[in-house]
């Protein structure tokens, strides 16, 4: 699914500049100069918006599993890490094959770029970690291998606020690079947002651990098969 968004860009390569047609070739250029990350980084976005599955319901699929998670002697803590760094390295190999696509077809990926890529791959991760475990934990339901892995519920009316949520900040750091017309002060406003995305991860993941001690055996209740 992911490659949809390669072709629909290339299929409108030529009508990009013409969405900028009320503006001068020369400001559409300036503000393709702050932008090129961004564009990229809407392909990684769509990586995460295929894993929202994934991220808001991480117990899905436990199943018999969940009953060795509450027997088990580890910090709840830990378990919402490692679920976490699971999910982070499947969006990582998806959005590696994307851009590596990309760069085959477009040739477009430079050093900045995939500088860009990165500081919004680490915010994209660490908010959708944030929400994906308070939604995990609070809005469980049982899912099956074999069939379609989408969220539901209360789970699925956050999705939309979740994808504004992620395109948050590398679309502020571009809007400030284009403002100030410095690159190094994009950079350092998206690496700025990431640093501190990151430590409120940290900070918040032991409040959530301790949410997941609580709701556990909610959680085994709301994904064990019926009939158990």
């Amino acid at each position: 699914m992911p490659l949809i968004w390669i072709f629909i860009r290339l299929m409108n390569a030529r009508r990009f500049g013409g969405g900028f047609s009320s503006f001068s070739s020369s400001t559409r250029g300036e503000f393709l100069t702050y932008a090129g990350g961004l564009i990229a980084s809407g392909g990684v976005l769509y990586v995460f918006l295929l894993l929202a599955g994934l991220w808001c319901n991480q117990f899905a699929m436990e199943d018999a599993g969940m009953r060795a998670l509450i027997l088990s002697p580890i910090d709840r803590t830990r378990i919402l890490f490692g679920k976490n760094l699971a999910v982070i390295t499947i969006a990582l190999t998806f959005s590696t094959v994307l851009l590596a696509v990309n760069e085959i077809i477009f040739r477009d990926l430079d050093p900045g770029t995939l500088l860009f890529v990165t500081l919004s791959f680490v915010c994209f991760a660490t908010m959708a970690c944030v929400v994906g475990n308070w939604q995990s934990v609070n809005f469980p339901k049982r899912m099956q291998f074999g069939k379609r892995l989408n969220t539901s519920g209360v789970a699925g009316l956050f999705l939309i606020p979740l994808l504004v949520l992620l395109a948050m900040p590398p679309m502020a750091a571009t809007l400030i690079g284009y403002a100030t017309e410095s690159l190094i002060l994009e950079y350092a406003t998206l690496a700025a947002i990431a640093l501190i995305l990151i430590g409120i991860y940290f900070f918040v993941i032991n409040a959530q651990g301790r949410a997941l001690e609580r709701r556990e055996i909610q959680i085994l209740e709301a994904i064990k098969e019926p009939d158990q």
